[in-house]
């Protein structure tokens, strides 16, 4: 069962000079995780973030050229939907500066957070050379997944101001190693390690960023202090492997890696961050990497509709798994409308009357209805598309 989130915009959210209160993330404002572009700066002069509560934090002056694409796959595969997996994302698994390999990570979405419960590794294979002078010695991974027991939280729900959770997860990948001088051709061997994370809300207030040569609308953000590491064993035969051979390759048992500690600003409605200060092995003092949303924003200046109403809008769950949908609306809009549903070939598939007065439109799907990638619109009553949202229906 394929499921995906399409992000939605703020539009003209109204300026506020302070927060009031922290919000809370909870499965229905917390979507699956999609693609992101972030705008990244490495080695950022002067640029930190300093965690508080009822904050302001100004990073509108703070732009690069250079980007970044985080992509969440939807998974299809029986073997992890059958688990409750989700989403899958691709990552290189570190061992030194110059040796590692491509794994992807499973992730599960229920009503209690998001957890990092599987993996999945292509068929690769590295040469080792570098390491041994022999062209022939090779790192070959077979084709392997796994679903585990133990589960790493990557999020809890709820979630806000001084919420905290720690979890972690032991991971096992195969592979065979040929290196000639130690007399292994093709040995099977295990990397095993464990995986170790802690997080907490360490902050909340007003965001901004840079958007499009402007600053962006100050957003309620909750700022999450994330600590993560590996202990890594290395296995040959069944058996620990010698200290002559990690010694070749520059690693260590029981060596830690993937240290990265970081700081992640979130909005309400988005499970891809608004900003992510990068520390890597350093506490929290100078980041290496800050990263930027640059697709999901609101400039200042705000956006007028063809009717002349400002407004923003966030719709809720997306995906949909039981067809009902909740519209929420800020700003200045027609109390009275109407909305069609159209579907991936611009059929209308349902329409009813939307009566904003309170700012909530609720809606039920028809149940005939096949899952699939639908476009929700609101029009004003001279018939012009005030709304346009797209949505998933995922039963």
């Amino acid at each position: 069962m394929q499921k995906m989130y399409t992000l939605l915009a703020f539009i003209g959210l109204p300026l506020l000079a302070f927060s009031q209160s922290p919000f809370t993330i909870t499965e229905d404002n917390f979507p699956l995780y999609d693609f992101q572009f972030l705008e990244r700066t490495i080695n950022p002069s002067g640029v930190n973030l300093t965690p508080g509560a009822n904050a302001n934090w100004d990073f509108s002056a703070v732009h690069s050229t250079d980007t970044v694409f985080n992509p969440y796959f939807p998974e299809t595969d029986p073997f992890y939907t059958d688990a409750g997996i989700d989403v899958y994302l691709l990552d290189f698994k570190s061992l030194n500066a110059n040796l590692g390999y491509e794994i992807y990570y499973e992730y599960d979405f229920d009503e209690t957070g998001v957890y990092e419960k599987g993996t999945y590794v292509d068929p690769q294979a590295y040469s080792l050379s570098a390491f041994t002078g022999n062209p022939a010695d090779s790192l070959k991974f077979p084709f392997q997944k796994a679903v585990y027991s133990s589960a790493r939280k990557m999020f809890q729900f709820p979630a806000t101001y001084q919420s905290a959770w720690q979890s972690g997860g032991r991971r096992v990948v195969n592979f065979s190693l040929s290196v000639q001088a130690a007399g292994l051709n093709n040995t099977p061997c295990q990397h095993v390690y464990t995986l170790f994370r802690s997080d907490t809300i360490i902050g909340w207030g007003k965001m901004r960023v840079y958007s499009g040569g402007t600053p962006s609308i100050p957003y309620d953000v909750l700022i999450e202090r994330v600590s993560q590491y590996a202990i890594d064993s290395f296995f040959v035969n069944g058996a620990l492997a010698p200290a002559f051979l990690t010694a070749a390759f520059g690693i260590t048992q029981g060596q830690q890696s993937s240290v990265n500690k970081r700081y992640v600003a979130y909005r309400e409605g988005y499970s891809t961050p608004l900003a992510i200060f990068n520390y890597g092995a350093n506490n929290y003092t100078t980041p290496t990497v800050v990263g930027f949303d640059i697709e999901n924003l609101t400039p200042t200046t705000g956006v007028e509709t063809p009717g002349g109403y400002t407004f923003s809008t966030l719709m809720f769950p997306n995906p949909s798994s039981t067809g009902a949908l909740t519209l929420q609306i800020l700003g200045d809009v027609p109390s009275v409308s109407t909305y069609v549903i159209h579907d991936q070939q611009g059929r209308t598939v349902q329409s009813g009357t939307a009566d904003l007065t309170a700012g909530l439109l609720h809606i039920q799907m028809n149940n005939q209805l096949p899952n699939g990638n639908y476009v929700l619109q609101v029009l004003s009553d001279k018939k012009q598309t005030l709304i346009s949202e797209k949505f998933v229906l995922a039963r």
